[in-house]
């Protein structure tokens, strides 16, 4: 049998919340039904625990982002973007996808909440989207995915909620756990690399080197603006040749920055960017 989302009371903080947008991760939060017995019939299951989280967070809009396939954007900069997802090798594996997938792709017309979904564009950038243009008309907007590149766009009055670890991240939290600011931490992913999305960083450097060069020179611009750096240290060597990989990862990892041009790079080009504007006059 499924677990309940009754075990919410287990998280810490969420009472007494104020009036929130909460915004989903569709495809993140059905994988985890992916290796469940009801993996090719969730969306009792899945519907629930929108309908738990959204009361949980005292949410007064609710909004699902989907998929859509890989970004069309990002596969034009980085042909191997995503390209080291295991794909099921059996037969039995294959038809369980193809369920988990069916199940899935039926949710939209299912759920009683407002979801989007273009082709091309991922949750990532639609979720980018609506956080930059709605967190002025909201007390607090909640981002439910375990998505660390989201953790990004946290703000004062923007934090995530991940339920496979089932931890909140607000801008205290970060900070006291990693000793970062969204921003910087963002230039961090950038340094490294996202080996999860098949994005290459600088060879040596992982996220205690990345976050010292960033406290030490302040931005990713300044940063390279310093190369090359003085020093025998084989990661310096790998960092003072690695300006071009930098910069293509800003390209890839700064959400904000190439939203628009995420969105427009779509199937539905230019219309997409105006179907998601018409849509923010409803999310008040």
């Amino acid at each position: 049998m499924t677990k309940d989302w009754n075990d919410l009371a287990e998280i810490e903080n969420i009472q007494s919340q104020p009036q929130s947008l909460i915004i989903f991760d569709g495809n993140n939060l059905a994988y985890r039904f992916l290796k469940r017995k009801n993996y090719n019939d969730f969306s009792e299951d899945y519907i629930n625990t929108i309908a738990s989280l959204s009361k949980s967070y005292n949410a007064i809009k609710t909004m699902v982002c989907f998929d859509f396939g890989k970004s069309y954007y990002r596969l034009e900069l980085l042909k191997k973007y995503k390209g080291n997802r295991t794909e099921p090798d059996t037969e039995e594996e294959k038809e369980q996808y193809q369920e988990f997938f069916n199940c899935l792709n039926s949710l939209p017309e299912l759920m009683p909440y407002d979801s989007v979904k273009y082709r091309g564009v991922e949750a990532d950038d639609t979720i980018t989207f609506l956080v930059e243009n709605l967190k002025d008309r909201y007390e607090h907007i909640w981002m439910i995915s375990s998505d660390t590149d989201l953790h990004q766009l946290i703000d004062t009055n923007v934090s995530a909620f991940s339920i496979f670890s089932r931890r909140e991240v607000t801008i205290d939290s970060l900070y006291e756990t990693k000793g970062l600011t969204p921003l910087e931490y963002m230039y961090v992913k950038i340094i490294m690399g996202d080996t999860s999305d098949n994005i290459s960083g600088v060879s040596g450097i992982g996220e205690k080197r990345a976050s010292t060069l960033i406290k030490k020179y302040g931005s990713l611009d300044n940063l390279i603006d310093n190369l090359p750096i003085k020093g025998s240290s084989q990661y310096i060597t790998n960092l003072n040749l690695s300006a071009d990989i930098l910069k293509r990862n800003e390209t890839l990892i700064n959400l904000k920055r190439y939203n628009k041009k995420a969105i427009t790079s779509s199937h539905g080009g230019d219309d997409t960017l105006y179907q998601l504007q018409e849509l923010l006059g409803s999310l008040t």
